[in-house]
């Protein structure tokens, strides 16, 4: 949800033809999309372990977006279990970003996992944006983003499931934990 901070969106792995049905599929009905190459870093606190819970509920990272650099915080709701809600998100344009990591190094925050991603987004209505990712490592997905607020985050995921139904996608296949979380697993790094 673009409202207050709030995020309440839906991550849902798909194989290479059917991320390339819906590449044609919203081409048709969505018209422009956006093409970008990202790189997020993810980072874990000093005074606080990230990664000590079970369901990691907060990340940190420097995301870059063409020249743009951004500092990222995301707080999932609610805390540490399988299955969250949404998100708060708190994000802000920096200047430098090596050295906003140098910045972070020097107080003891230390860079985790890296996620690498083309995203190719479109906007339905200007109630949802649909990003299908092709993540390095990790494989295909399509991200579904409220843009507004249905009355509320209930109603607001119950919307944006409605959504990804009607383009044919399997909610129940939905990821639970996010690239971060994924990728530290596949690489042996979470339980």
């Amino acid at each position: 949800m673009a409202a207050h901070n709030q995020e309440v969106e839906i991550k849902i792995p798909v194989d290479k033809a059917e991320f390339d049905r819906l590449t044609e599929r919203l081409s048709g009905s969505c018209g422009a999309s956006h093409v970008s190459n990202q790189l997020d870093d993810y980072f874990n606190a000093p005074h606080r372990d990230f990664l000590a819970v079970a369901y990691p509920f907060e990340w940190l990272s420097i995301r870059k977006r063409g020249p743009k650099v951004i500092l990222n915080y995301k707080h999932f709701f609610p805390e540490n279990v399988e299955v969250f809600s949404h998100c708060e998100e708190f994000e802000t344009d920096v200047g430098n970003r090596d050295g906003l990591e140098r910045l972070f190094v020097s107080l003891g925050f230390r860079k985790i996992v890296s996620i690498e991603k083309k995203r190719e987004a479109f906007v339905f209505q200007h109630e949802f944006e649909i990003a299908l990712d092709d993540v390095k490592d990790l494989g295909f997905f399509v991200e579904i983003e409220a843009l507004k607020d249905f009355g509320g985050v209930d109603e607001t995921r119950l919307r944006v499931h409605r959504f990804a139904e009607s383009l044919g996608l399997n909610v129940s296949k939905a990821d639970k934990r996010g690239y971060p979380y994924l990728l530290l697993k596949k690489k042996g790094l979470m339980n």
